[in-house]
């Protein structure tokens, strides 16, 4: 009887303890539940916070940030080309209708204009603005026709800009709307101007041909290997050439000497030095971005 008793009696102690740990293991469950449902929320929450980050990146770009977020309030289609003042204290982007531009009062200026191919600024801060048919320059905040030039590509000088159309023909233009000098040069070309708007290059079909940008008198340069892109470095002429046709070589070349020496190949692709500071600035979701140097 006393064993009966004893084995009931353990069998009830068992069970009380059975239930307790089933109790301690269902609270701790719950726990755990709760822990994984906030450590998912939590993700939840960084995902879709961070997603507007991502898109908007551009807004938080240390010197571009407050240009950029007026200009995405102006333009907010697909943006189709940018330029940036020579003291970053301008940027301009234009869509498939319009030109937009934005400067530190962080009101933005719209100008519709229909069929832009490329946009930038003089040595002076002043805007252009090239159509498949004319040529626009900034005057008391409007785009003033000058005539009747079409360009696939603009680059500002020290007063004026240069202006290389889908023929080749490369001009350049003084703030008159007149025009100073031309040259013909193999169709599909790249133009780029380097620090103060004093010398420009074009590059196509591998091969470089550089000139003073005003007067383009060109200079005898002979190029180390076919080009496919270049830097422009700090200092006046100098630039960092980068070979093509898989031959991953580069060079730092002096269009006014011609000296070159061999140089280290900089991982990422080439991005524009601006005419007044030694800032390099890349384009970014059509937005004018910080890049770092070469």
């Amino acid at each position: 009887m006393r064993d009966r008793e004893g084995v009931g009696a353990a069998s009830r102690k068992a069970a009380r303890s059975a239930g307790r740990a089933a109790q301690r293991l269902n609270a701790r469950s719950w726990a755990l539940t709760l822990v994984i449902a906030a450590g998912l929320g939590l993700l939840l929450a960084v995902a879709t916070t961070s997603l507007p980050y991502l898109v908007s990146s551009p807004t938080t770009d240390p010197h571009f940030g407050a240009l950029n977020h007026c200009l995405t309030e102006a333009l907010r289609g697909p943006r189709l080309g940018w330029a940036v003042a020579p003291d970053a204290s301008r940027a301009a982007i234009f869509d498939a209708q319009a030109v937009a531009v934005c400067g530190p009062q962080g009101r933005p200026s719209v100008s519709a204009l229909a069929g832009v191919t490329a946009l930038t600024f003089d040595g002076a801060g002043r805007l252009w603005v090239a159509t498949g048919e004319r040529l626009l320059r900034e005057e008391a905040g409007r785009l003033r026709a000058l005539g009747e030039l079409g360009a696939v590509a603009l680059a500002g000088q020290g007063e004026g800009v240069l202006a290389l159309d889908s023929k080749g023909q490369l001009i350049s233009v003084s703030p008159e709307g007149e025009v100073l000098a031309q040259v013909l040069l193999p169709p599909g070309g790249t133009l780029s101007v380097g620090p103060g708007g004093e010398l420009a290059v074009v590059l196509a079909e591998g091969g470089l041909w550089a000139f003073e940008a005003r007067t383009l008198t060109p200079l005898a340069v002979q190029a180390p290997c076919p080009v496919e892109g270049l830097w422009w470095l700090a200092g006046s002429g100098r630039v960092l050439l980068l070979c093509g046709a898989g031959a991953g070589e580069a060079y730092t070349f002096d269009l006014r000497g011609g000296g070159q020496e061999p140089a280290s190949r900089p991982p990422q692709p080439p991005a524009r030095l601006l005419l007044g500071r030694s800032l390099y600035v890349q384009g970014c979701e059509g937005l004018p971005c910080t890049a770092s140097p070469p």
